[in-house]
């Protein structure tokens, strides 16, 4: 009550200070229009959202305001008109900068000085701008009749000319981010929690003083002489400022792609440095890439294409770009989306960091791209102009699922079994966006399977194209979904499956997280500090990301891991415990907590090493997990094992896992015996690094010896052979392999390496 209290006479405080009728509604509309986004969640603290949505109305409301007020004032100069705009989008950029500290006070800050400052340099700097144009549509309005409506419509088409142009740009280059005079910076994904502008807000800002310091300047300079104006005497040191300043914002706007405010298809690909062009892909990448790697990319590109297309069962643009980028922090830099791959279907270009043969998701990003065909609006997905991000996702998902251990319906099955199933219409909204986007991703695939299954490719097309589901089938929303929920009946899963998809799928999404953005880039920045053994500085880190959200899992394990590794074990060591131990955690976390503790015995050479690694065993149904936790209990009980598995999958007290290392004692071991798990592990090594021939022999090694010790090494080293065989094109291995496949894998991990061979063999 105090709070509003203090609201209130702020606002009548305000109120009074205001003598026209636009400006009380100005601060009033946007008193209103802060207060009621500050109650959204991740917009009721100062940071990037709450830095959006203000920068997305109030610079326009500055403009309205100032170029009403100053265009009724006949003996206002242009110089006077200037300060009083940046006066207005000041006055109202410091407003809901304290309603927004309020709705901080209220809801809790997750970093109230990065935020404020962030602030500043983005929604407040746009909102002053506001003002700025204010005043110059002030100068127009003044001369015309309808001096209200051309203040109106100027006011607003400077804020919409300048989002027209970050449009333009996002639909005619690569780029998704946007610097804008008004908004300040749009980092372009949802599902990139950390965002770094960097330097480049700081030169984008320079401009905008520099734009605004020329405009003061000039302003101050002139009178009005009639309908004309004319310099005043005695300001030449004003008009060279004005000359200094209008040079610096004219270098700063020409210098934009140099300075990374903006990109094109030709910045990017001068950045990279090669491209390859094939018969219906090209691909651009960094000229660090091999020769070898590249054509092998190349042809990646051009067997996922003609793969897609039959899953859709539609012929994609005769030519399509792939862009791939050294890593993700060279994407970011140069097109935005760092951990976020995308596609533009409009410009039938697809943007990918590199990744070992086969990539994991090209295919799905050229899905969208095939689907642009027959999708619809100026982006040719699905919805046309208000997109539908479950059906473009679920096509693209349905055509190229990955290589999980479950398929999508499979999940989907245990999402049902454990009640977080959503209703299928709501996955097909906006609503995707409020989840998980593992649980929509899936869920959104699976269905759209089950559509293109049960009522064919050219009703799930066509739906995709605009046309009504309901409309192309003959059935209601809830016909289709009870079909559906009859469909998941039919499948059967192993016990366990309920748990993992409730560990797996039960989480928020970005919106229902406590201060995402602050807590993940916290222990980003303590996961580096920790890899270089600044164990201090991470700990600090550590505890400020869990004081803004106490029940970040990820954190609380990496903390924990780190101080019972390297730290003070006793400290470190009841807090995996508790982790583990916790039946309200999610299983996926218990598991790691007691891999840890495994990894902890095993390093010390103590022997319940292998009960922690069977009680994560027990729960899990990840099979790549599974098997590391075979291979390392393995290694509990054999000392030649335990040396190499420590060297390549735990490290030391002093040392992270080193593969290099992990190939000395190797070496060390098999000139005192050699085994099938020995061999396993060096073709493991030869693959990730390319060099399939030798995992090739290395797998016909350790299969001369006898079978693998264990069942989850056996199906990991066929699907490693099945890499090695697409990637040489041998095909007499991948005719055989297929068999072998088929009657050894099972769920998606089996679907994926039957469609991997099946599109190498073509």
């Amino acid at each position: 009550m105090a709070a509003l209290a203090l609201v209130k006479q702020v606002v009548g405080r305000i109120a009074s200070l205001l003598p026209t009728r636009a400006g009380r509604v100005t601060v009033g509309a946007g008193f209103m229009y802060s207060a009621a986004i500050g109650f959204l969640p991740l917009f009721g603290t100062v940071g990037y959202e709450q830095s959006l949505a203000a920068g997305l109305f109030l610079p326009a409301a500055a403009a309205i305001w100032t170029a009403l007020d100053v265009s009724r004032d006949k003996d206002i100069s242009p110089g006077d008109a200037v300060t009083r705009g940046i006066a207005n989008g000041a006055a109202l950029g410091a407003l809901a900068l304290v309603v927004s500290a309020l709705h901080t006070w209220r809801g809790g800050a997750c970093d109230p000085w990065g935020g404020v400052s962030y602030y500043l340099l983005t929604a407040f700097a746009g909102i002053v701008m506001g003002g700025v144009w204010g005043a110059l549509c002030a100068e127009v309005a003044r001369r015309v009749r309808r001096r209200r409506t051309v203040a109106w419509i100027l006011g607003v088409g400077g804020p919409l000319g300048s989002a027209a142009v970050s449009l333009w740009r996002f639909r005619s280059s690569p780029m998704i981010f946007a610097y804008d005079s008004f908004v300040g910076y749009f980092s372009g994904t949802l599902y990139d929690t950390i965002i770094e502008p960097g330097q480049a807000l700081t030169t984008y800002r320079v401009g905008s003083l520099a734009t605004v310091t020329a405009v003061v300047a000039l302003g101050t300079c002139l009178e009005r002489r009639g309908s004309m104006y004319a310099l005043r005497p005695g300001t030449r040191a004003r008009q060279a400022l004005f000359a200094v300043a209008a040079a610096v914002s004219l270098f700063i706007t020409a210098r934009g792609e140099a300075l990374g405010h903006h990109a094109t298809t030709e910045s990017i690909e001068e950045a990279l440095g090669a491209r390859k062009n094939g018969a219906r892909c090209d691909v651009v990448y960094p000229s660090t890439v091999p020769e070898r790697d590249a054509t092998l990319l190349l042809r990646d590109c051009e067997e996922d294409l003609a793969d897609v297309e039959e899953a859709l069962g539609a012929r994609g643009p005769e030519k399509i770009t792939a862009i791939f980028f050294r890593d993700p922090a060279q994407k970011r830099v140069l097109m935005g989306a760092e951990h976020t791959y995308i596609a533009k279907p409009w410009r039938k270009e697809v943007y990918l960091q590199l990744s070992a043969y086969p990539h994991p998701v090209l295919a799905h990003e050229l899905a969208h791209v095939v689907a642009g065909n027959f999708g619809s609006g100026p982006f040719h997905v699905a919805g046309g102009l208000i997109p539908n991000p479950g059906l473009i996702e679920g096509v693209a998902v349905a055509a190229a699922p990955d290589d999980d251990v479950l398929s999508d319906d499979e999940w989907a099955r245990a999402m049902k079994d454990a009640k977080i199933l959503p209703p299928m219409r709501a996955i097909f909204s906006l609503a995707f966006l409020s989840g998980s986007s593992a649980k929509s991703y899936t869920l959104a695939g699976s269905f759209v399977r089950f559509m293109t299954t049960a009522h064919g490719k050219d009703k799930v097309r066509a739906w995709y194209g605009g046309e009504d589901i309901s409309a192309l089938t003959g059935k209601s929303w809830d016909e289709l979904e009870a079909e559906y929920l009859r469909f998941l009946d039919t499948l059967t899963l192993r016990p366990e499956a309920v748990k993992v998809a409730e560990a797996r799928f039960g989480r928020p999404g970005l919106f229902g997280r406590t201060c995402p953005h602050v807590v993940d880039e916290l222990r980003r920045d303590a996961d580096q500090c920790r890899d270089s053994h600044d164990f201090a500085r991470a700990r600090k880190l550590y505890d400020a990301a869990l004081g803004r959200d106490a029940m970040d899992l990820g954190t609380r394990y990496a903390k924990a891991q780190m101080l019972a590794r390297w730290v003070k074990e006793e400290e470190g060591r009841p807090q995996l415990d508790a982790l583990a131990d916790d039946e309200k955690v999610p299983s996926s976390y218990r598991d790691r907590a007691e891999e840890a503790l495994g990894d902890l015995e095993l390093l010390r050479g103590r022997a319940d090493a292998a009960a922690h690694y069977g009680r994560a065993h027990a729960r899990s149904l990840d099979e790549d997990f599974l098997r590391t936790l075979e291979v390392k209990s393995l290694a509990s009980s054999d000392a030649d094992l335990r040396t190499q598995v420590l060297a390549m999958l735990v490290g030391d007290d002093q040392h992270t896992p080193d593969p290099f290392i992990f190939g000395v004692e190797l070496a060390r071991g098999e000139s005192r015996k050699e085994s099938p798990l020995g061999h396993y592990l060096i073709a493991r090594q030869m693959s990730s690094r390319g060099r399939h021939e030798d995992a090739l022999h290395e797998l016909d090694i350790a299969r001369a010896l006898g079978a693998y010790p264990l069942a989850t090494v056996t199906r990991e080293a066929l699907r490693l052979e099945a890499v090695s065989a697409c990637a040489l094109s041998d095909r007499p291995r991948i005719d055989a392999l297929k068999v072998s496949v088929a009657a050894t894998l099972a769920g998606g991990r089996k679907e994926s390496v039957l469609r991997l061979l099946g599109r190498c063999a073509r």
